[in-house]
């Protein structure tokens, strides 16, 4: 699934480009606030999640990208108040 860019050397990694990533998520808004649920929760044991030398938000961005991150965007606006019904008072 990932789509390998221009590579300088052998020790580079290849580029995600911003394709890849909006395939996974119907808006790059979406997309973001996966990535950095998914940055967040490997930067909680970095030892356990990460490798030596490795970052958290690369690894996210990879994992979305191969469909390992499951995403759902929350309403965090409040409830509308209900409206009352009939005249109001004077």
């Amino acid at each position: 699934m990932l789509k390998k860019g221009k590579v300088k050397d052998d020790n580079e990694k290849p580029q995600l480009s911003k394709e890849d990533i909006l395939e996974r998520a119907p808006s790059a808004y979406e997309a973001v606030v996966a990535i950095a649920k998914e940055a967040r929760r490997l930067n909680t044991a970095p030892e356990v999640f990460l490798d030596e030398g490795e970052k958290a938000i690369r690894k996210a961005v990879t994992h979305f990208v191969d469909g390992k991150v499951e995403y759902e965007v929350e309403d965090d606006s409040p409830p509308k108040k209900a409206r009352k019904k009939g005249r109001k008072k004077k």
